[in-house]
This record gives structure tokens, sequence and C-alpha cells, in this order.
């Protein structure tokens, strides 16, 4: 009788970006998209989740689109997701944009943070039962702080809202609209999960400031952000944070990546919610790059690459390589199978 295969070292999944830039690019020119729709994924999902799983994968990030005329979430788009997840899909609530109905005297009082609530409470008392995976709070909440407020040494914001107001001012916003959108998602639903993915590993910024924003969920003391008078972890607590997603781009030290959130976080998940080849795809193709994950050995650790699907990028709206598919149906990777060892790399013809 022949050997068993090899256990896969690690759970492979990929994200269907649905960021949304509603600002401007690097250059100053306008840019206004939400890359669900953008990319075409919005209008072909069936066919993306059935090339994606070929590819061998079982984890799935996807985000929520509005009904803006209803000022509603769009339920005929979730009900599709629902019905596409098999329980493997993890439903972003905000990935840099909030729904454009949300104005911004909204944003700078408290009726975002309500508005978020509510909606988000909607969403997971339909989808009850497991529909979802788990929902992720708010992608890289930090990064969508840095993008609204003014810039440190001078210049204009590039997002909506454009408040011109030091990160601090702006993070007491976007972290209480966070975690209403917790608040919301535990009430409909007491049994989901919730995530939240920041970047990790990047630069030289100490781990706890990286993990401010799942402190502040998890409504954690931070004395920095009562010195600038920034006290919504006072909002948060431990029952609202289930899975902390780390955005790794960086090779760094990432056995040590993954301690260190560990340690901070000992009473969560602790997953890669996004990595890729982005910096260099010429050069560190899917097989390579993922197979520094595999070689951790953890066979329950769940490393999603992103992006998935090719996307149009936030600094200039151009087309980004280092995706796993093409929406011409090419094939930038497969997992051979029953093999989690001996990955290939299958070029672009």
């Amino acid at each position: 009788m022949p050997p068993a295969p090899d256990p896969d070292p690690m759970l492979y999944g990929m994200c269907f970006d649905g960021s949304v830039v509603r600002g401007c690019g690097d250059d100053g020119r306008a840019l206004h998209f939400s890359n669900t729709r953008a990319t075409g994924h919005a209008g072909r999902a069936a066919d993306d989740y059935r090339r994606a799983r070929r590819l061998g994968l079982t984890r799935f990030r996807d985000t929520i689109l509005w009904d803006e005329a209803r000022r509603a979430p769009d339920y005929a788009w979730l009900d599709e997701l629902a019905a596409l997840s098999r329980g493997q899909t993890e439903l972003v609530l905000n990935h840099y944009g909030l729904p454009e109905w949300i104005t911004e005297a909204m944003f700078w009082g408290t009726g975002a943070a309500e508005a978020m609530r509510e909606l988000a409470f909607q969403v997971a008392r339909r989808y009850r039962g497991g529909a979802f995976r788990s929902y992720n709070l708010g992608v890289e909440l930090g990064i969508w702080t840095d993008w609204i407020a003014a810039p440190p040494n001078g210049g204009k914001s590039r997002q909506w809202p454009f408040g011109e107001r030091n990160w601090w001012a702006v993070y007491r916003q976007t972290s209480a609209i966070t975690i209403a959108i917790a608040e919301g998602l535990k009430a409909g639903d007491p049994a989901c999960r919730t995530a939240l993915s920041e970047p990790w590993g990047w630069g030289d910024m100490p781990y706890a400031d990286q993990a401010r924003p799942f402190a502040t969920v998890l409504g954690r003391p931070d004395a920095v952000a009562d010195a600038n008078e920034c006290f919504t972890w006072q909002q948060g607590h431990a029952g609202l944070l289930d899975i902390v997603g780390l955005n790794i781009y960086f090779e760094n030290d990432i056995p040590g990546m993954l301690a260190a959130a560990r340690a901070l976080f000992p009473d969560q998940q602790v997953v890669v919610a996004e990595t890729g080849n982005l910096m260099r795809p010429d050069c560190h193709p899917p097989a390579r790059w993922w197979a520094k994950f595999e070689a951790l050995g953890e066979p329950d650790l769940e490393v999603n690459w992103s992006p998935g699907l090719t996307m149009l990028t936030h600094e200039l709206g151009e087309r980004m390589a280092g995706n796993l598919l093409d929406e011409d149906g090419t094939a930038h990777w497969r997992k051979p199978r029953g093999v989690g060892r001996s990955l290939r790399f299958a070029p672009r013809p």
C-alpha cells in the first residue's frame, strides 16, 4: 500500500479585493471606484469562486455592496455570496468606504456609527447560522484613517470625507464606527465570528502601535490614545473581536511576526489575512512566496493571498500584478492534489 500523502501544512485562501477608493491617487487625479465592481467580480462571482476552488483554495474574503437608493445592504449580492460561500467566505463590512448616503456630518458626528451598527445588525441577523465563516469589521482601519487624515508634513487628505484633521481626530471617528459595526454584528448573531486585519511587520513601528486597531476594539487601555484625547477604546470590549488578521507583505521574520501577534492576543485566533508577492511578482511567484508559510509546518494556519483577482490600485488606479486569477480565465498558481509541499507556478501564457 502506498504511503498516505503528506498533510497540507496550512489552509490556503484568497481575497476578492473589495476596497473602495473615493478620493484621489498619488498623482492628484480623481479616483472613485469599488474593486468588487471594477474588476467585474460582482457580475461573475459564481465563475470566480468555481475557478478559485479548482486551484485548491478553501478560504475566501469578499465584500459587501450597498443599495444606495434604499439605504440598505445589497441583498441580491449578499444572497449570492451566502450561497457561494459554503461557510468558507469572510464578509467585509468596510474596506475604506462607507455607504455613500452617509454624509460628512454623520461621519464627524455619531450618525455614521449609529447607521453602521444598524446595518451590521441587519446583515448578521439575516445570515445567522454560519452562511459566512466570519465578518471583517474593517480591512486596515489604520490605513483608512491615514487616508482621511491630513498628512503630518502638510498637504491634503486623499480620501472622503477630506476632513483635513490630524490622525487622532479621524481615528476617534473611524474607530468608533468600527466598534459600532462589531456591536451590530454581535447583536444580530451572537454566535458570529468577527475579524479585523491590519498591516503587520511593516517598517519600524513597534508592534504595540501596529496592534492599536485590534486593541481599541478589544477595549484595552491606551495611554497614548488618552494623551491625544481619543477614548474610543473605552467603547470596546473583549467580546467584540475573535480573529486577529495580519497583512504580511514583507518577509522580515515571519515566525517572529506570528509570535508577536499571538503574545499580544492570546485569546484570539491569529491568521494571515493577506499576503502576496505584490512588491516583486517577477521574482517571487506564488509557489515560492507561499512556501515561506508552509515551512512553519502549522496545519491549521490560514494564509490568504491578495489580490486573488486582478484589482485596481489605490495609488493610480492601474491594474495590479501578482494575482492568482485573471478575468480571462488564466490561473497563475495551482495546488497539486494531496500534496502540500510541492507547489508549482503556472506561468502566464
